[in-house]
Protein backbone atom coordinates (compact mmCIF):
# COMPACT_ATOMS: atom_id res chain seq x y z
CA UNK A 1 0.00 0.00 0.00
CA UNK A 2 2.88 2.11 1.13
CA UNK A 3 4.22 2.05 -2.82
CA UNK A 4 0.84 3.22 -4.23
CA UNK A 5 1.00 5.77 -2.14
CA UNK A 6 4.38 6.90 -3.34
CA UNK A 7 3.73 6.40 -6.60
CA UNK A 8 0.46 8.84 -6.28
CA UNK A 9 2.46 11.38 -4.74
CA UNK A 10 4.87 11.22 -7.80
CA UNK A 11 2.24 10.98 -10.82
CA UNK A 12 0.34 13.76 -8.85
CA UNK A 13 3.33 16.18 -8.43
CA UNK A 14 5.13 15.21 -12.10
CA UNK A 15 1.87 15.68 -14.28
CA UNK A 16 1.41 19.39 -13.60
CA UNK A 17 5.00 19.87 -13.76
CA UNK A 18 5.22 18.08 -17.10
CA UNK A 19 2.51 20.53 -17.99
CA UNK A 20 3.59 23.08 -17.19
CA UNK A 21 7.33 22.19 -19.14
CA UNK A 22 5.31 21.94 -22.50
CA UNK A 23 3.47 24.97 -21.89
CA UNK A 24 6.52 26.43 -21.27
CA UNK A 25 8.41 24.98 -24.47
CA UNK A 26 5.10 26.22 -26.40
CA UNK A 27 5.61 29.81 -25.89
CA UNK A 28 9.53 29.94 -26.34
CA UNK A 29 8.66 28.37 -30.03
CA UNK A 30 6.32 31.25 -30.55
CA UNK A 31 9.34 33.61 -29.09
CA UNK A 32 11.69 32.01 -30.86
CA UNK A 33 9.27 32.40 -34.63
CA UNK A 34 8.40 35.95 -33.17
CA UNK A 35 12.01 36.62 -32.86
CA UNK A 36 13.22 34.84 -36.45
CA UNK A 37 10.51 36.70 -38.15
CA UNK A 38 11.72 40.13 -36.37
CA UNK A 39 15.25 39.40 -37.33
CA UNK A 40 14.14 39.19 -41.20
CA UNK A 41 11.87 42.11 -41.22
CA UNK A 42 15.25 44.15 -39.92
CA UNK A 43 17.30 43.08 -42.33
CA UNK A 44 15.22 44.05 -44.93
CA UNK A 45 14.35 47.38 -43.39
CA UNK A 46 17.62 48.32 -41.89
CA UNK A 47 19.97 45.76 -43.53
CA UNK A 48 21.37 42.83 -42.91
CA UNK A 49 24.64 43.50 -41.06
CA UNK A 50 22.00 46.11 -38.83
CA UNK A 51 20.18 42.53 -38.29
CA UNK A 52 22.49 40.30 -37.80
CA UNK A 53 24.14 42.58 -34.55
CA UNK A 54 21.24 43.71 -33.24
CA UNK A 55 19.75 40.00 -32.99
CA UNK A 56 23.41 38.20 -31.65
CA UNK A 57 24.32 37.65 -28.93
CA UNK A 58 27.26 39.40 -27.55
CA UNK A 59 28.98 35.65 -27.67
CA UNK A 60 27.48 34.62 -30.88
CA UNK A 61 29.41 33.04 -33.72
CA UNK A 62 28.41 33.01 -37.44
CA UNK A 63 30.04 30.26 -40.24
CA UNK A 64 30.59 31.61 -43.07
CA UNK A 65 32.15 29.61 -46.15
CA UNK A 66 35.06 28.12 -43.80
CA UNK A 67 35.68 30.41 -41.33
CA UNK A 68 33.89 31.06 -38.37
CA UNK A 69 33.48 34.91 -36.62
CA UNK A 70 33.07 34.92 -33.26
CA UNK A 71 31.20 37.62 -31.00
CA UNK A 72 29.71 40.95 -31.98
CA UNK A 73 33.07 42.64 -33.34
CA UNK A 74 33.81 39.34 -35.69
CA UNK A 75 30.36 39.51 -37.05
CA UNK A 76 30.75 43.26 -37.91
CA UNK A 77 34.28 42.66 -39.62
CA UNK A 78 32.70 40.41 -41.54
CA UNK A 79 29.68 42.56 -42.71
CA UNK A 80 32.04 45.74 -43.19
CA UNK A 81 33.43 43.67 -45.99
CA UNK A 82 29.84 42.56 -47.60
CA UNK A 83 27.91 45.02 -49.70
CA UNK A 84 25.25 47.16 -47.68
CA UNK A 85 22.78 46.71 -50.83
CA UNK A 86 22.85 42.96 -49.95
CA UNK A 87 19.44 41.61 -49.49
CA UNK A 88 18.23 38.61 -47.48
CA UNK A 89 15.39 37.32 -46.75
CA UNK A 90 14.32 33.65 -44.88
CA UNK A 91 11.65 31.80 -43.48
CA UNK A 92 12.04 29.12 -40.68
CA UNK A 93 10.30 25.69 -41.47
CA UNK A 94 11.08 24.28 -38.00
CA UNK A 95 11.55 25.05 -34.64
CA UNK A 96 12.83 23.12 -31.64
CA UNK A 97 12.86 24.11 -28.48
CA UNK A 98 15.26 22.41 -25.43
CA UNK A 99 13.08 20.80 -22.17
CA UNK A 100 14.51 23.82 -20.59
CA UNK A 101 12.79 26.34 -22.73
CA UNK A 102 16.09 28.08 -22.65
CA UNK A 103 17.89 27.42 -26.23
CA UNK A 104 16.06 26.27 -29.74
CA UNK A 105 16.76 26.14 -33.27
CA UNK A 106 15.11 27.19 -36.35
CA UNK A 107 16.02 26.12 -40.19
CA UNK A 108 14.16 27.22 -43.25
CA UNK A 109 14.99 28.82 -46.84
CA UNK A 110 16.63 31.72 -47.21
CA UNK A 111 17.13 34.07 -50.64
CA UNK A 112 20.01 36.38 -51.07
CA UNK A 113 20.68 38.63 -53.98
CA UNK A 114 23.76 41.01 -54.21
CA UNK A 115 25.98 42.67 -56.78
CA UNK A 116 29.68 41.44 -56.74
CA UNK A 117 32.04 42.90 -59.21
CA UNK A 118 29.18 44.65 -61.76
CA UNK A 119 27.65 40.80 -61.76
CA UNK A 120 24.11 40.19 -59.99
CA UNK A 121 24.78 37.33 -57.16
CA UNK A 122 22.13 35.11 -56.17
CA UNK A 123 21.60 32.43 -53.92
CA UNK A 124 18.70 29.74 -52.15
CA UNK A 125 19.55 27.79 -49.65
CA UNK A 126 18.86 26.48 -46.16
CA UNK A 127 19.69 28.19 -43.25
CA UNK A 128 19.94 26.83 -39.53
CA UNK A 129 20.14 29.17 -36.42
CA UNK A 130 20.60 28.87 -32.75
CA UNK A 131 19.04 30.26 -30.33
CA UNK A 132 18.62 31.22 -27.17
CA UNK A 133 16.96 33.02 -24.30
CA UNK A 134 19.10 35.89 -22.67
CA UNK A 135 18.68 36.95 -19.12
CA UNK A 136 16.56 39.61 -20.10
CA UNK A 137 13.89 37.02 -21.27
CA UNK A 138 14.50 38.00 -25.43
CA UNK A 139 16.07 35.92 -27.47
CA UNK A 140 19.00 36.14 -29.38
CA UNK A 141 20.96 34.08 -31.72
CA UNK A 142 23.91 32.21 -30.34
CA UNK A 143 24.95 30.19 -34.20
CA UNK A 144 24.07 31.22 -37.72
Amino acid sequence: MKKLAVLYLFISIATPLFAQNKDAQAKAKEEILAAETAFCSMAKEKGVEAAFLAFAADDAVISRTTKIYKGKDGIKKYYDRQDKNDQLTWKPTFVSVAESADMGYTYGEYDFSGVRVGSTLTDHGIFHTVWKKQKDSSWKFVFD
